[in-house]
């Protein structure tokens, strides 16, 4: 539990540091203007319109998504370890990851 909880804060951390050159991306993928401005200039131009927190519009749609995402991630990840692939070997390492991954995909990504 304690794997899934900071997995969560986590996956909240990395959202909060990257989404700034997510949102940028894709300004500058909807607006030709805004992509002839390039990237630094792009987000000078949003800061000077919006506010810092202009950088982070639609913040709260990725974060809702990137939190359970890490949770189910981490928390999968350790009980697989931890109850079914119990030898530490680089073999049962790289299970442990598919099954995380796998877990994500199938409760958080796809639904």
């Amino acid at each position: 539990m304690m794997s899934a909880l900071i997995g969560g804060v986590t996956g909240a951390i990395e959202i909060s540091c990257t989404y700034p050159t997510e949102y940028t991306k894709t300004v500058m993928q909807l607006f030709k203007e805004k992509n002839q401005l390039g990237t630094i200039n792009c987000m000078k131009d949003t800061v000077a319109k919006n506010g810092f927190l202009g950088l982070y519009k639609g913040y709260s749609a990725l974060l809702m998504f990137s939190v359970p995402k890490n949770y189910v991630r981490f928390g999968t990840y350790t009980y697989v370890q931890e109850n079914i692939l119990t030898e530490k070997t680089r073999r049962n390492n790289f299970l442990c990851g598919i099954c995380a991954g796998a877990a994500e995909a199938v409760l958080v990504v796809t639904p």
